[in-house]
């Protein structure tokens, strides 16, 4: 009996990809028998010519009732709580959640604290107080405009608290959205600071399930089917958002990344990421783009003095390969190889140093310790001393 055999998968939502799915959306409310509806997402989106024609379409429909709520930078816990007492007078029974992981992961909690008592902070990981979604959401159905967090198939959502400066999740498998509609077509306004951001999240994000020591075979398919449209298209979709096989691309490498981090976990940049996004503001794919080198070469490092070598060395090998590193009998070679790939992919998408956006060194002492407690990095590959952490922070200044 093998325990690489034993492993559970949690449900993905009903799926709608391709070009110009998003013309599906008014007739997907008639299958949830939606009546009153939330739509959640930013301005600038839901004032788009697209998304204004499809509202316009569904108001046609007397017996649907439609309210908008405007995500307004991240989802914090005001937002959340300010987002369900609307969706209470609207008396919503179905959310719907357009925009980038933020919107997203706004609709979920709303969703779920339309049928939930309390308020966001309760049901908050590591700074709320343990309650649980136990009563079914609201129907949410999620709309990614961007292709990075792969929101869309996950089972929490990340809400900031501005009195902690802390990012921390709402998380339950009853907040997995009942359907998905992903539209690359949406997604080719992207800028490429965006791009890059968020490309870089969804390519981190199936590196860590990749390489996650709650890493199962489904997932390690998944999250290389992912890898290779990743590596392929992602620099094409920076350098020309208008190319429709690029976008596609990235969709769906955005949408398996989210389904491999729901069952296989993250590791030690999302340990990070968490904590500094909510101390210092910063996009959640910079900060992932920015630490995915320094930690591979943090893990590889430590790898590499086991006798023998660490087990998923092999893994990282295989990524060095996927990255076009040239086969090499020297598996640490190898390895240390893909550490150069890497940081010839961000220099070329521009990501910027954290230093320049507020990360200082005083503040390691205090971001350290709440990384040591994140969620994510349990299921980092190798355990991170606060040496080797300090390390890290110090590669990204």
């Amino acid at each position: 009996m093998s325990n690489e055999l034993r492993f559970d998968f949690l449900q993905v939502p009903q799926l709608k990809f391709g070009f110009g799915r998003i013309i599906e959306l008014p007739e997907s409310l008639e299958q949830f028998k939606a009546t009153n509806c939330l739509f959640v997402g930013n301005r600038s989106v839901l004032k788009s010519a697209k998304i204004t024609e499809i509202l316009a379409e569904i108001r046609e429909n007397e017996q649907v009732t439609v309210g908008l709520l405007e995500v307004q930078g991240e989802p914090d816990t005001t937002q959340v709580d300010k987002g369900v007492q609307l969706g209470k007078e609207l008396q919503a029974n179905c959310v719907i959640a357009i925009g980038g992981g933020s919107a997203i992961d706004l609709g979920k909690a709303i969703a779920g604290l339309l049928t939930n008592e309390g308020e966001a902070k309760d049901y908050m990981e590591v700074i709320g107080t343990g309650k649980k979604i136990t009563n079914e959401p609201a129907p949410l159905i999620a709309i990614p405009t961007t292709a990075g967090t792969g929101s869309e198939a996950t089972k929490n959502a990340v809400i900031l608290s501005k009195k902690e400066k802390i990012k921390a999740s709402i998380r339950s498998p009853l907040l997995i959205p009942k359907l998905a509609i992903i539209d690359p077509e949406l997604m080719l306004s992207m800028p490429r600071n965006v791009t890059a951001s968020t490309g870089m999240d969804a390519l981190t994000q199936l590196i860590e399930a990749y390489t996650s020591n709650k890493a199962q075979p489904l997932t390690d398919v998944l999250a290389r089917m992912g890898l290779n449209r990743a590596i392929k298209s992602l620099l094409l979709a920076y350098d020309n958002g208008q190319d429709v096989s690029a976008r596609e691309d990235m969709a769906f490498s955005a949408l398996l990344s989210g389904i491999c981090l729901a069952n296989a976990g993250l590791g030690a940049v999302h340990g990070f990421a968490g904590i500094l996004g909510g101390r210092l503001e910063i996009p959640h794919g910079v900060i992932c783009a920015a630490l995915l080198k320094p930690v591979i070469e943090e893990n590889i490092r430590q790898m590499v003095k086991e006798v023998p070598y660490h087990r998923t060395l092999t893994k990282y090998v295989k990524l060095a390969y996927l990255f076009g590193v040239p086969k090499n009998e020297n598996i640490k070679t190898t390895a240390f190889n893909l550490i150069e790939r890497l940081k010839q992919l961000t220099n070329l998408l521009k990501i910027p140093k954290l230093s320049s956006l507020g990360l200082q060194e005083q503040d390691f002492e205090t971001i350290i310790p709440l990384v040591l407690k994140s969620s994510s990095i349990r299921y980092n590959p190798v355990a991170l001393s606060e040496e080797a952490l300090y390390s890290i922070l110090q590669k990204t200044l």
